[in-house]
This record gives C-alpha cells, structure tokens and sequence, in this order.
C-alpha cells in the first residue's frame, strides 16, 4: 500500500505542473500580435560552384586562386595594415597526403599591395583529386580555399 501514496504525490505533481503556465497572464485568446516573416538567407535549390575558381577571405585579405590543372594563377590582396610573408599552396590528397604547388616568384607582400603569382601543381595531380587546397604565409596557414558558388 506505500505505492498508493506515492502514485497519489505523483499525480498531484503532474496536475500542478500543467497547470501552470509561468507566463502570469490570465487571457486565454490569441495573441494580437502576428509573426512578421523574414527573408531566408538560406540557398534554395541546387548550389553550383565555377569550375577551377577558389577564394579565402580572412583578416582584410582576399586570395583567388584560378586552377584547373597544369598551371594556374594566385591573386591576393592584402588589405591589412600588416605585411603578409610569400604565399605557399598544397592540397590535402588522398595519396599522398599533401602535394605542394610551386609559387613563382613568391614574395612578401606589403600592407595595402596585392600581387599575382602563376602556380602550378604536378601534372600528376587532377583538380579532382585535390580534396583541400591550403594557403599559407610564411610559415602561418590561413586554412583552406573554398570553391567559389556560381552566381
């Protein structure tokens, strides 16, 4: 018979639980307010990306890379107030891990300057198989390229 009262301190618990609302307000209608809607900034429908094109934006600084195998071509703009160390690329490969491109002409480049930098992987590397591209400053990696979205 001690379930009884347990079962009986139970249900009172729930009931008072429900009924209380913790809003203080006795109206039991609608609210006369209306939910206003906002755009999405969510895409709807497919997303396509520019075959080749990558982009970063970090910190005041833009780098575009244009790369579809063979040789390609890095634009960065650095913006900053702070002078930025010769750039560098490798992509994150399934085999082997890393394959690092050749930056021609690398070189620091100042704050407010940008500069254009011909790339290129080895020709055994196809576009396809590059999982990740990553761009560094000197020794400071600014983390991986994303594909660009096709407008």
């Amino acid at each position: 018979m001690r379930s009884l009262p347990r079962l009986f301190a139970v249900s009172t618990l729930v009931l008072a639980l429900g009924a209380c609302t913790g809003g203080g307000s006795t109206s039991a209608g609608p609210s006369s307010s209306e939910p206003t809607a906002t755009a999405s900034t969510i895409p709807s429908g497919p997303i396509s990306f520019v075959e080749g094109e990558y982009r970063t934006e970090y910190a005041d600084v833009t780098a575009d890379l244009s790369w579809n195998g063979g040789t390609g071509e890095l634009h960065v703009v650095n913006a900053s107030e702070l002078g930025l160390e010769a750039p560098a690329l490798h992509a994150v490969t399934s085999e082997p891990a890393t394959v690092d491109a050749s930056v021609e002409g690398a070189a620091p480049i100042a704050a407010g300057e940008e500069a254009t930098f011909a790339v290129a992987f080895p020709e055994t590397l196809e576009p396809v198989e590059a999982g990740l591209i990553i761009l560094s400053f000197g020794d400071e990696s600014w983390g991986a390229m994303a594909p660009v979205v096709a407008e």
